[in-house]
C-alpha cells in the first residue's frame, strides 16, 4: 500500500518552489505522525504484518531484523532470534530503524540547485525533470568528453546485493562510464595474510565457544559485532582468556583478562615480541610448522634482527605485560585471532597483518574446531557471481577504460591536475553519488570539497538526506532507505546468506537503487539492454547463478533463501583442517616471494608509517586514530536525532598529554595539520596512549556544533596503504591547540 503523499507533503505547494532545505522538505514525515489511513497511535506497537529483512550496514554482524507493519507503517524492529547469532535487541543503531526512516528532514521529491553550489538554495522539479535535466547533461559530457568523464561513487549506505551492486552498476556497465574500485576497508590485509596462509578467509564463528583463548586484535566488538559478544563469553564462562590489543581501551579490553596497548600502527613489532618469547620458551608448534610452514629458518634469523629493547621502545608496550601476553598465548590449547579492520588502514596495513598471522602460524594455532584466524569470513559474498549481477558484459569497454581509487577522489576531482594512482588522467565531468556521502567519508575532505564545488563538475546525489555531498549537488534525487525495496544480504563474518522482503512502500517520490537507474536507462538511450528490463527477482536470481562450493556443495538457491529467510553456506570443517594452503607453495609461507616482489622484506619488514610521511606531518606531536563508535556505521544515523545526541565530535586524549596542555574536558581543541583544521570537544582519558587521540570517523562537517566546517576527514590522509591499494586513515598526524 502507498503511504498518502499529501501527509509527507503538507506545506509545500505544486508548483516549483525557490528556499532553504527546511522550506522545501516537508516537516512531517517523523514516527510519531500516523499518516492517513495509518494505525492509531496507541495500537500496540508489535501487533501486525511481520516483514524480515536484512540490516544493509557496514558492521559484520549483518543482523536479520523483524519489522511490525500496521496498515502500511512500519512501527516495530526487533532481532530474529531464530538466527543463533542473533538476540530480539538489534544494536542501538537497529533499535532506532523507525525512526531513521520515518525522520522529519527525509527528502522526499526531486529538487535542482537554484543558486551558487553550497548555497543552500532548491527548487523543486518533478521527476520527468530531473531525469531529462540529468540525462541531456550526461549525453553532452559523452559527447563532448567521453562516458569516462562520468564517474559513478558509492560505498556502503546500502551493502544489499541489489542496492550495492546489482542495480547502479547495471548503468553504469551500460554507459561505459569510469570505474571506481572501492578498495577503502579490507584489502591491505587481504595481501598481507594471502602472502601468508594464501586466504584472508577463516573458521566459523559459532566455533569460539570452544576456544581456550579469545583474541581480539585491533577489533572492537561492541561497535562492528555486538551479537558476537555473547559467542566470546560462553567461552569465557568455559574458562577461555580473554586478550586484546588495541592502542584505544575499547570495552571489551576494559573486560579482558590482558589488554596490551601498543602505539598505533606499531603491531609488526609487538607481534615480533611474541614471536620470540614464544621461540624462546619452546612454545611453538614444532610438528605444525615442519608440516604446514616454509621458511621458518629465515624467520628465527629475522627475529633475532630486532631486540626486546627495541620493541619495547617503538610500541610502548613494558616487555613484561607483553610476555604476560605471550606466555597465556602459548600455553593455550586453541586460539582464535579476531582481526580488526581499522588496524590495518595504516600505510603499513599489510605488513602489520601477515607479521600477525605468522605469529599464529608458528604457535600451530590453524585447522582445529575453536582456533583459527578470522578476518573478513566472505565465504557467501565471495561465491556470488558478481561479473553477471553486475553485467559487467554490457561495458563497451571494460578493460581500457580508466579506473578511480574511492579513496583518491580528492585527487581524481583536482580543479587543475587530476590523478589516480599517481598518474594523470583526464578530468572527470560528472559525478552521480549515491549510498555515499564522500565530501563527509573520503579523506582530504576540504579536497573532496574543492573538487565537487567545481563550475565545470556535474554532481548528482541520489540520497534521502541532505548530506554534506548532497548540499553541493547540482540535482538531488530521492532514494528509498533499504526497507523500500526488496534485496538480499551476506555476511562477513558469519557463514551466512540472508533476505530483505520490503517491508513499506517507498516514501513520498523516493524511488530505490534500482528503480532510478533503470529509469535513468530508459532517459539514456541504454534501456534496450535485456539487463536493463529485469526485475529484483532476476537481478538476485543471476548473482546466484553460481557454481561455487559454498553454495552449490549446500544446495542453496533462491527460492530456498526466500522461503527460510536465510541460510549458512557450506564451508570445510574444521577450517584448514586439510592443510592445504592456497599460497604457491601449498603451505604457510614465512618467507614470501610476494611481499619481497612488492619490495618488501619477504619475512618480517619493520616500516612504520612515519617513514613515509612528509617532513611536515612527521614533526607534527599526536598520531590521530579515527575508529567506528557503537552509535554511528560510518556516515549513517545523523538523521536520528537520539543517535545524534552521542557525542561524535570529540577528541580523547591521554590524561598526561592534556596536563601537558593545559586541557581540560569539555574544552574546545582545535586539530591541526597540512591538510586542514577543525574543532572538537575534549575528553581527557586513559583510554589512549600518550602521543595518541582519537575522534570518531565519518562525522559530517555540518553537524559539528564547534566548526560547521571542520571533521575528522579533514586532517587524514589519503595516501594509499603499502599493498592492496586501502585507505590509510589513521596514518595521520596532528597538532593540537586549545581554542
Amino acid at each position: 500500500m502507498k503511504i498518502d503523499r499529501r501527509a509527507f507533503l503538507q506545506g509545500v505547494g505544486a508548483t516549483s518552489v525557490v528556499g532553504t532545505l527546511s522550506g522545501l522538505v516537508p516537516g512531517v514525515a517523523n514516527a510519531s505522525t500516523a499518516p492517513r489511513g495509518g494505525a492509531p497511535e496507541k495500537l500496540l506497537k508489535r501487533e501486525g504484518e511481520i516483514k524480515y529483512h536484512t540490516c544493509q550496514r557496514n558492521c559484520a554482524d549483518r543482523c536479520l531484523l523483524k519489522f511490525t507493519v500496521q496498515n502500511g507503517r512500519m512501527t516495530y524492529v526487533e532481532g530474529a532470534s531464530e538466527l543463533k547469532k542473533m538476540g530480539t535487541a538489534p544494536c542501538v543503531k537497529g533499535t532506532a530503524y523507525v525512526q531513521y526512516t520515518y525522520a522529519a528532514d527525509r527528502i522526499l521529491h526531486p529538487m535542482e540547485r537554484a543558486g551558487k553550489k553550497g548555497e543552500g538554495k532548491w527548487r523543486r522539479i518533478t521527476w520527468d525533470d530531473a531525469y531529462k535535466k540529468i540525462s541531456d547533461k550526461l549525453k553532452s559530457i559523452i559527447k563532448e568528453h567521453g562516458a569516462d568523464s562520468i564517474l559513478p561513487y558509492s560505498y556502503s549506505g546500502h551493502e544489499g546485493v541489489i542496492g550495492k551492486y546489482g542495480g547502479p552498476s547495471r548503468f553504469f556497465n551500460a554507459i561505459g562510464s569510469r570505474k571506481l574500485d572501492r578498495k577503502v576497508c579490507v584489502f591491505a590485509a587481504y595481501e598481507g595474510l594471502t602472502a601468508t596462509t594464501g586466504t584472508y578467509q577463516g573458521p566459523d564463528p559459532y566455533d569460539n565457544i570452544h576456544t581456550n583463548c579469545y583474541i581480539a586484535w585491533g577489533q572492537n566488538e561492541t561497535a562492528t559485532n555486538v551479537h558476537g559478544i555473547k559467542f566470546i563469553n560462553q567461552a569465557r564462562d568455559k574458562g577461555a582468556k580473554l586478550l586484546v590489543v588495541n592502542p584505544m581501551r575499547t570495552p571489551i579490553a576494559s573486560q579482558a583478562d590482558i589488554w596490551l596497548q601498543p602505539i598505533p600502527s606499531t603491531d609488526t613489532h609487538l607481534a615480533t615480541g611474541i614471536m620470540k618469547y614464544l621461540v624462546e620458551k619452546d612454545l611453538v608448534d614444532h610438528e605444525f610448522i615442519k608440516k604446514n610452514t616454509i621458511g621458518y629458518d629465515e624467520l628465527l634469523k629475522r627475529l633475532d634482527e630486532m631486540s626486546y629493547d627495541e620493541i619495547e621502545k617503538v610500541t610502548g608496550v613494558p616487555r613484561q605485560k607483553m610476555f604476560e601476553f605471550a606466555k597465556v598465548y602459548g600455553e593455550s590449547e586453541l586460539s582464535v585471532i579476531r582481526l580488526g579492520y581499522g588496524m590495518q588502514r595504516n600505510y603499513n596495513g599489510a605488513r602489520m597483518s601477515r607479521a600477525i598471522s605468522m605469529m599464529h602460524a608458528i604457535a600451530g594455532q590453524f585447522g582445529k574446531i575453536g582456533n583459527g584466524f578470522i578476518y573478513d569470513n566472505t565465504q557467501a559474498d565471495d561465491s556470488l557471481n558478481y561479473s553477471k549481477g553486475r553485467a559487467d558484459h554490457i561495458h563497451p569497454n571494460p578493460d581500457t577504460v580508466g579506473h578511480v581509487n574511492m579513496t583518491e577522489i580528492a585527487k581524481a576531482l583536482h580543479p587543475t591536475n587530476p590523478t589516480a594512482y599517481g598518474k594523470p588522467i583526464k578530468p572527470i565531468k560528472a559525478v552521480i553519488n549515491y549510498n555515499g556521502n564522500f565530501v563527509a567519508v573520503a579523506p582530504d575532505s576540504n579536497a573532496c570539497r574543492r573538487g565537487a564545488m567545481r563550475d565545470d563538475l556535474f554532481l548528482v546525489v541520489h540520497d534521502f538526506l541532505m548530506t554534506d555531498t548532497a548540499e553541493l549537488a547540482d540535482i538531488i534525487v530521492p532514494s528509498t532507505t533499504q526497507f523500500e525495496m526488496p534485496d538480499m544480504g551476506t555476511d562477513y563474518n558469519w557463514y551466512h546468506m540472508q533476505t530483505s522482503e520490503k517491508v513499506i512502500e517507498p516514501l513520498g517520490e523516493s524511488k530505490d537503487n534500482w528503480i532510478f537507474f533503470k529509469e535513468l536507462g530508459q532517459h539514456m538511450g541504454v534501456g534496450h539492454h535485456p539487463e536493463m528490463q529485469v526485475d529484483y527477482e532476476q537481478i538476485l536470481r543471476d548473482f546466484l547463478d553460481t557454481d561455487m562450493p559454498a553454495f552449490k556443495n549446500a544446495g542453496i538457491t533462491y527460492d530456498q533463501i526466500i522461503k527460510e529467510k536465510f541460510v549458512t553456506v557450506w564451508e570445510e570443517k574444521p577450517y584448514l583442517a586439510s592443510g592445504k594452503f592456497k599460497t604457491p607453495s601449498g603451505k604457510i609461507e614465512l618467507w614470501s616471494q610476494k611481499m619481497k616482489d612488492a619490495g618488501y622484506h619477504p619475512v618480517i619488514d619493520f616500516g612504520l608509517p612515519e617513514d613515509e610521511m612528509i617532513p611536515e606531518e612527521k614533526s607534527l606531536p599526536f598520531r590521530m586514530i579515527s575508529p567506528a563508535i557503537p552509535q554511528r556505521a560510518n556516515s549513517a544515523f545523523y538523521n536520528v536525532k537520539y543517535i545524534r545526541n552521542f557525542p561524535a565530535y570529540m577528541v580523547k586524549l591521554n590524561t598526561d598529554d592534556a596536563k601537558r596542555l593545559g586541557i581540560k574536558n569539555n574544552d574546545r581543541i582545535k586539530l591541526k595539520n597540512q591538510r586542514g583544521e577543525a574543532v572538537f570537544t575534549a575528553q581527557v582519558s586513559g583510554q589512549v596512549p600518550v602521543g595518541t587521540v582519537m575522534t570518531p570517523k565519518n562525522n559530517w562537517r555540518r553537524m559539528n556544533p564547534n566548526d560547521p566546517d571542520g571533521s575528522t576527514n579533514v586532517l587524514t590522509t589519503d595516501k594509499l596503504t603499502d599493498m592492496g591499494g586501502c585507505s590509510a586513515y589513521h596514518s595521520t598526524r596532528v597538532d593540537i591547540t586549545k581554542v
